[in-house]
């Protein structure tokens, strides 16, 4: 993803979300214009040895990012955790920060949502106890949905959202 600040980028993964920089490369040449372009591309590890990556060019380089959508159904990033204790600290650290902060109760997850400095919505998500018979169940179903979705059935099947015992 592009940013026009990679210091706030930074501060914001490695700083609140403590996803340590792991690589910085700068390089010289654009491969997607085939031009030369002077720009810095930061890893932040999520954990499992893969990472989230972000480009900043020299200005003049590139146009500057273009704005996130308003609607976040189409920007957003999503990292798991192993508990809803840890949930609950990353939501404590992001409120410390300033961002704003939403928790949700998916019914088979618990997320904590906010915003990166891009604008870009990030959601800390766990599996709930007894998410994992949820997820077990759905996927007995999972094309069965799908088929009733696309026939125009619009009837939630999601019964566990909200009800989760925290």
């Amino acid at each position: 993803m592009r940013t026009k600040d990679m210091t706030a980028t930074r501060a914001f993964y490695e700083g609140v979300l403590q996803l340590p920089l792991v690589g910085t490369w700068t390089e010289a040449y654009d491969v997607i214009k085939q031009t030369p372009s002077n720009y810095v591309h930061c890893f932040f590890e999520v954990g499992d040895g893969s990472a989230l990556g972000f480009f900043q060019f020299e200005e003049g380089m590139r146009d500057a990012p273009m704005p996130m959508p308003r609607d976040p159904y189409e920007h957003h990033v999503s990292l798991g955790v192993d508990t809803m204790e840890t949930v609950d600290y990353f939501r404590k650290r992001i409120e410390e920060a300033g961002a704003p902060v939403e928790i949700v109760d998916h019914g088979y997850c618990y997320s904590c949502y906010t915003q990166d400095p891009n604008g870009m919505i990030v959601e800390i998500s766990t599996i709930v106890p007894n998410g994992i018979e949820i997820l077990e169940q759905s996927a007995q179903t999972a094309e069965a949905d799908l088929e009733n979705w696309l026939a125009g059935v619009r009837e939630p099947n999601n019964k566990w959202r909200g009800k989760t015992k925290i």
